[in-house]
């Protein structure tokens, strides 16, 4: 015992314990409730459906992330957050709802075979929709940039063109406001009210509440917001303002959930009312604000985004809108926020992807149709992983077997079965947390327990291959002699590693649903297991076959 409490001294011994504590959380404390488990699972495992989108055309990597993204915007926005997107070959894309129900299906069909709605509001009146803004007009190769500032900052434009019609309104309603920001909002909430803590809805800076109450403003449609430390005061309020849909936050549903309550006693979220009570993540509810310089120098602080509400963009208007009803383009241009030019040039980039989903409506660039979903039933995720139980027993016994016949020692079957449960269980965490356990993740999972015992064996192989008799003279030659040993073992593990990780890239990016999860957990296991866990068994092996010189 006094020898494992020894072992905690080394940092490769301490790195495997700090994971495996940051594991634990990660799968059983995510929610605070250690009696579930908070992992992400595949429809495989827990149910659901797949609704398969065909695209009329071949296209290429860079147009098919495009269509995957604007899918996943237009979903998340009606709260299905859980829902995958995920592209197969070239001309389909898959979406899967877990523990789906028919009326979820029908609204995912309905999201999908709908065009997002855009608007533009400038001084809380409208000044463009989505049918004034010409399709074809909007960005390409000679329609935007991103470009390198004074300073350091990296800024942007994209150019679109707007009809007549369109111009008439937006001249309507934006001359004079030069200088002012317009908020670009894709399917804002009609008829809404938001209720938020205060200090999520400014930033921690009270001077910002008058910027976000401003672009919730739009003429005859304003969203009410209310402050959930003033709830109690404010439910008389948000009765006789008989709004239809109420937003709330996630961790204002889960630690508050009276105010949850109350709303619902006022009849949203209720059925028959038609009253919608939409529940955003907290990243959604929380308003992005860009600290910048006007032209002038002045420092201000706009408002960038805001997803609870749809609004996805806020340029500065530069222009004085003509009224003539006529064809006419306009640029709009921004500023990307990052810590260095690389993340300011990256956010930049996206910001421009976004805009143009934001102002085709969150049209795709390519038509779709979507096929009739299919039911996944959560018995053979169940089937699966009882299998999967088995399996991995029936390989931890082999296992031991297998080292008790080669080394004719029982003292090496703990360390040995430890450390491929440490990474198996890593791996699970790993996976679980940042991405889904779908079927082809588990076999990856499974797969791991070959490849670390393997190189396991190759360490204890090349210490167990000096006899006592060859031990060196001296315990400092002993200790040169082990460790040459070990970094010979780990030249050999790394070797087949990055031979490992090299051919399972190109399943990685095939594209491939059925594939792609199994690569992934593949590489995952290969680093974890060369970084961070054999390293350690490298440790522990190392005392149990360092033999001391007058062996």
């Amino acid at each position: 015992m006094a020898q494992w409490l020894e072992l905690l001294k080394d940092n490769k011994v301490r790195l495997v314990v700090a994971c495996v504590v940051l594991s634990m959380f990660a799968i059983f404390l995510r929610d605070f409730d250690p009696a579930t488990i908070d992992s992400s699972f595949g429809i495989e495992f827990i149910g659901g459906v797949r609704i398969p989108i065909s695209l009329e055309k071949p296209v290429d990597a860079t147009t098919m992330s495009a269509m995957v993204d604007v899918i996943k915007t237009r979903i998340n926005k009606y709260g299905l957050s859980q829902a995958v997107v995920r592209p197969l070959g070239n001309k389909e894309i898959i979406v899967e709802i877990p523990k789906a129900d028919a009326s979820v299906i029908g609204s995912v069909e309905a999201i999908l075979k709908e065009q997002g709605h855009f608007e533009a509001v400038v001084d809380g009146r409208q000044a463009l929709a989505g049918e004034d803004v010409m399709q074809n007009a909007v960005g390409g190769p000679q329609g935007e940039q991103v470009y390198e500032q004074t300073g350091g900052s990296v800024g942007w434009d994209i150019v679109f063109a707007v009809t007549g019609a369109g111009q008439m309104r937006f001249a309507d309603a934006a001359t004079g406001k030069f200088g002012y920001p317009v908020y670009m909002f894709l399917d804002r909430p009609q008829d809404a009210l938001i209720v938020a803590e205060r200090s999520v809805i400014n930033g921690g800076a009270p001077a910002n509440e008058g910027t976000v109450r401003d672009a919730l403003r739009k003429e005859n449609d304003d969203i009410l917001l209310y402050y959930a430390e003033d709830f109690n005061q404010s439910k008389n309020e948000i009765v006789a303002a008989n709004r239809s849909v109420a937003i709330i936050s996630a961790s204002l549903n889960r630690d508050k959930p009276e105010i949850a309550s109350s709303l619902r006693d006022m009849g949203f979220g209720a059925n028959g009312t038609g009253k919608k009570l939409v529940v955003v993540s907290d990243s959604e509810m929380a308003p992005a604000f860009f600290a910048g310089t006007t032209e002038l120098g002045a420092k201000e602080t706009s408002l960038r985004e805001w997803s609870a509400i749809g609004l996805m963009s806020a340029p500065t208007l530069r222009v004085e809108p003509v009224r003539e009803d006529r064809i006419t383009q306009y640029s709009i241009s921004g500023t990307a926020p990052g810590n260095t030019t690389e993340e300011g040039h990256q956010n930049a980039v996206n910001e421009l992807k976004m805009l143009k989903s934001v102002l085709s409506g969150g049209r795709l660039p390519v038509s779709t149709s979507v096929g009739s979903y299919y039911d996944i039933a959560p018995s053979l995720g169940r089937e699966f992983l009882t299998y999967s139980l088995w399996a991995t027993l029936a390989a931890i016994a082999a296992v031991a077997a297998l080292v008790v016949l080669r080394y004719r020692r029982f003292d090496l079957v703990f360390p040995i079965v430890l450390i491929n449960s440490i990474e198996i269980l890593l791996l699970f965490a790993f996976i679980g947390t940042f991405g889904t356990i779908d079927l082809s993740a588990m076999a990856g999972i499974i797969s791991l327990i070959g490849t670390g015992v393997d190189d396991q064996l190759i360490i204890t192989d090349e210490l167990a291959r000096r006899k006592p008799g060859e031990a060196s003279s001296s315990e400092g030659a002993h200790t040169r002699d082990t460790k040459d040993r070990i970094a010979k073992a780990f030249t050999i593990i790394f070797t087949v590693a990055g031979v490992s990780i090299a051919s399972m890239l190109p399943l990685l990016l095939s594209g491939i649903v059925e594939i792609t999860g199994f690569a992934l957990s593949s590489i995952f296991g290969m680093l974890i297991g060369v970084f961070i866990t054999r390293p350690a068994y490298g440790v522990i092996v190392e005392r149990l076959y360092g033999y001391k010189p007058e062996d």
